[in-house]
C-alpha cells in the first residue's frame, strides 16, 4: 500500500504572513522539505499534499517552489483571488501555463472570514467554476458547521467542481459536539463528488484520542464511506511537528475495521484520485 498524505504544510515566515502563527508561536520558523522528508521516510509516506496556509499567491509560488525540489509532492493546494473571477482566471492560466505545474487544487482560509457565507457570493461562485473547467478540486476549511453546510450547496452551485472538505469539518470533539456537526456532515455527503480529511481532530486536544474521536471517524465512514476519505497528517500544525508517527498510527487504529482494500482508498487511493497525483519522473 503507497500512503499518502493529502495534507500538510510549508512555512516561511519571513516571507509570508499567517494568521494562525498567533497562536502557535513555536512554529515561526522556516519548515520546508529538508524538515519533512526524513519524517515521511520513518513513517513508511511515500508521497504527499502540500497545502496553502495563507491567502496569498506568494505562498502559492513558495510551496510550488519547495515542491520543485523532491519528487515526493506530488499535488499543491494553492490560494488564488477568488471574490474576483478575472484575476482568478489569469491566477491559474499563470500557475498552470507550460504543462508540468503541480497544482492540483485551491484553498481559501473561509473560517477566517467574518461572513460564514462567505463561499456563496457570485464572484466566488464564478471563480469555482474556473477551477472546476480547469479541472481543480476545492479545499473546504470548514471551522464550523454553516461551513459544513456549503459543501453540499455547492453540489447545486457549481456540480462539476470536486470538493474536499478539510479535517472532517472541524467539530468540537473536546467539547463532545455532535449536533449541528452531525447533520451538516451527513448533508455535505450528499454531494457526490465531495471527499473528506481524516485530520486535525487533535488540535483541540493536543493528542491522539482515539476513544475521543472514534464515534466522528464512524460518522464518516458510514456518510462518506472509505473511498470518499483520505488521511491527512496536517504536519506540523498537528502535534507541532513532534507526533507525525502517532497521527498515522492512531487513523489506523481509527479505520481499523475497514478492510484492506477499503484502508487502501482512505491512506492513498482517494487521494490519488481526488488530487490527480500522476507519478512523477
Amino acid at each position: 500500500m503507497e500512503v499518502v498524505d493529502a495534507h500538510h504544510h510549508f512555512l516561511d515566515p519571513e516571507r509570508i504572513e499567517y494568521p494562525f502563527l498567533q497562536f502557535l508561536p513555536e512554529l515561526r520558523r522556516f519548515v520546508g522539505t529538508s524538515d519533512l522528508a526524513p519524517i515521511l521516510r520513518e513513517a513508511g509516506v511515500a508521497r504527499t499534499v502540500c497545502v496553502q496556509a495563507a491567502d496569498t499567491e506568494d505562498e502559492t509560488a513558495f510551496l510550488l517552489e519547495q515542491a520543485a525540489g523532491v519528487d515526493w509532492v506530488a499535488g499543491i493546494v494553492g490560494w488564488v483571488p477568488l471574490v474576483d473571477p478575472e484575476a482568478t482566471e489569469s491566477a491559474v492560466e499563470r500557475h498552470l501555463g507550460g504543462g508540468g505545474s503541480l497544482l492540483r487544487g485551491i484553498r481559501h482560509l473561509i473560517h477566517d472570514e467574518p461572513d460564514p457565507d462567505w463561499l456563496l457570493q457570485p464572484s466566488v461562485l464564478e471563480s469555482l467554476e474556473i477551477l472546476a473547467e480547469n479541472d481543480l478540486s476545492f479545499d473546504v476549511s470548514a471551522f464550523q458547521p454553516r461551513h459544513v453546510e456549503h459543501v453540499a450547496t455547492l453540489a447545486e452551485r457549481v456540480p462539476d467542481l470536486r470538493v474536499v472538505l478539510c479535517h472532517l469539518g472541524m467539530p468540537r470533539v473536546d467539547q463532545g459536539e455532535w449536533e449541528p456537526w452531525a447533520s451538516a456532515f451527513a448533508r455535505a455527503a450528499e454531494n457526490p463528488r465531495a471527499v473528506v480529511k481524516i485530520s486535525a481532530m487533535d488540535l483541540f486536544v493536543g493528542r491522539v484520542d482515539v476513544a475521543l474521536f472514534q464515534r466522528y471517524v464512524d460518522h464518516a465512514l458510514e456518510c462518506f464511506g472509505p473511498s470518499c476519505m483520505m488521511w491527512a497528517s496536517n504536519w506540523p500544525v498537528s502535534l507541532q511537528m513532534r507526533g507525525y508517527g502517532e497521527l498515522l498510527a492512531g487513523a489506523r487504529e481509527l479505520v481499523r475495521g475497514c478492510s484492506e482494500a477499503e484502508q487502501a482508498e482512505i491512506f492513498g487511493g482517494t487521494a490519488r484520485r481526488v488530487y490527480r497525483l500522476d507519478p512523477r519522473g
